[in-house]
């Protein structure tokens, strides 16, 4: 079956992305999507983007955000993606806040300037909170920070693990620019013996006491992005509850850009503040 789809093309900081507007119905079954998501993404044969979203209609809030990754899989939620299509819903509605309705729950957004404020819910770092998605053996209440486990290709490692909305493997290093990425997708992101769904991994370094710099290999998209959202926030808020930084108001260095992230009240809220860039319009023809 053919459709003729009209699409934006936005980015977060460099973390890319297509939006498809249902919110005057839907189109297409979740099976579609996912394929979609597949085709649309590619970069030398698609559009190319690391999510696809699909706006919906919610019955209590703006929108409902659905979250496609190239390899198919649905996620929970996605920051950068968050903002953009706050982006697009507050320009379609004239509303400089929006509340959008993902499988993480309901975010509200405000517009401040060229830059989006997202209210991120509260920081989930026990192990009963993660059990969807880690294997350990520990007490169900243990926060996960700073744990010492050993993973093939990586070795022991210094590890703390962490829930923004998706799952997030947080690991400290001296200098990230240094570190080969891709050994820690092997043993960790895609070690689905300890992570049944996968999980990200970011690697992160103190700059001074209110800045870091990461880098974030995304589960789904199984490869090194230029940010993540609730990769940045993971990363923060860990970096200020095991004491490496100390103001709580974060700046966060990504490849493509920077995000500040608020920390408040021992995690239990948390804020991402990041810009949005509008990249263009589309239509194409496409067989599912």
């Amino acid at each position: 079956m053919q459709f003729e789809l009209s699409f934006v093309k936005y980015h977060g900081c460099g973390n890319d992305f297509i939006i498809i507007d249902e919110l005057e119905g839907s189109r297409f079954t979740d099976e579609q999507r996912a394929k979609l998501a597949q085709k649309l993404c590619q970069r030398r044969f698609g559009v190319g983007a690391n999510d696809l979203l699909f706006l919906l209609p919610s019955e209590k809030w703006d929108a409902k955000l659905r979250i496609f990754d190239p390899d198919g899989s649905e996620a929970d939620m996605c920051g950068n993606g968050l903002r953009c299509a706050a982006d697009y819903l507050c320009n379609k509605l004239g509303k400089s806040e929006v509340s959008v309705e993902t499988r993480a729950g309901v975010k509200h957004v405000t517009r401040m300037g060229n830059q989006y404020v997202v209210q991120m819910g509260s920081l989930k770092s026990t192990l009963d909170e993660l059990s969807e998605y880690i294997r350990l053996e520990a007490p169900a209440k243990t926060r996960l920070f700073d744990l010492q486990l050993e993973f093939p290709e990586v070795g022991a490692t210094q590890v703390s693990f962490v829930n923004t909305g998706e799952p997030h493997a947080v690991i400290f290093v001296d200098d990230v620019d240094k570190e080969d990425i891709n050994r820690y997708a092997v043993g960790i992101a895609a070690n689905r013996r300890v992570f049944p769904k996968g999980i990200s991994v970011n690697l992160a370094q103190v700059v001074d006491e209110s800045t870091i710099k990461m880098r974030t290999y995304e589960r789904g998209v199984w490869e090194e992005t230029l940010a993540c959202g609730t990769g940045a926030t993971a990363s923060a808020a860990v970096a200020l509850l095991t004491g490496r930084i100390k103001s709580n108001e974060v700046k966060v260095l990504c490849k493509g850009g920077t995000l500040t992230i608020k920390v408040e009240d021992e995690g239990k809220t948390l804020i991402m503040i990041g810009p949005v860039t509008k990249v263009y319009e589309g239509k194409m023809f496409i067989e599912l």
